[in-house]
């Protein structure tokens, strides 16, 4: 299966290596019918069908669950009852990844489609005629809508960070352990009680020497 991962990959964006150029201080697609049909395949590959694909296997991966959890809930004949406890439990489950998953289906869904327009657009007006101004604030466009795009890729954390209450206790115990463990920390307390146990024999000997 990985190999032919490798395989297909290779052979979709493989022409990159031999078809981009080096120009103005970017790498991109030699001018010509090669620079629309890699611009298109941009957009349709990873612009358009990333969030599609997101959305669909969001929604058969909760179909999946769901039926799991209806049948452990409602078994068979043959099959052990579930209680309470176990049926809270395992509907906790089920409203945990419904949240995670669509808030990363929603978060493809946004960061993605920007990104396709602007591919579309500079594609299709990058020969017309435009002002300084108009190029500047185009560039300043799509370098916010590539920022975006990014984003997509660092939000899984913070998708489990709110949607799994258990992923929040492990990372609170993490660094609450860390913060225990520091050994700066520790040196700092005991370096403050011997001075202060310091300063206060020292106010014993000099009440002692008055006295």
């Amino acid at each position: 299966m990985s190999i032919t991962c490798v395989l297909f990959w290779l052979l979709f964006i493989g022409h990159r290596l031999i078809l981009y150029s080096a120009s103005n201080g970017k790498c991109g697609p030699l001018s010509g019918f090669y620079a629309y049909f890699d611009n298109y395949i941009e957009v349709v590959f990873t612009a358009i069908c990333t969030p599609i694909v997101m959305v669909i296997l969001a929604y058969l991966l909760m179909r999946s669950v769901r039926d799991v959890i209806q049948r452990r809930i409602v078994p068979d004949n043959n099959g052990p009852l579930v209680n309470t406890a176990q049926r809270s439990v395992l509907q906790k489950i089920d409203s945990r990844l419904t949240l995670m998953l669509i808030l990363q289906s929603f978060i493809a869904i946004i960061t993605y489609t920007p990104y396709a327009a602007e591919l579309i657009y500079t594609n299709v007006t990058q020969y017309w005629p435009k002002s300084p101004l108009q190029i500047a604030i185009e560039k300043v466009i799509v370098e916010l809508i590539h920022l975006v795009s990014y984003t997509f890729f660092a939000t899984s954390f913070y998708i489990s960070l709110i949607s799994n209450s258990g992923f929040r206790r492990q990372f609170i115990k993490f660094f609450r352990k860390r913060r225990h463990d520091d050994p700066t920390i520790h040196i700092n307390t005991v370096f403050h009680t011997n001075t202060m146990t310091n300063i206060s024999n020292r106010n014993k000997i000099i009440i002692h020497l008055e006295l």
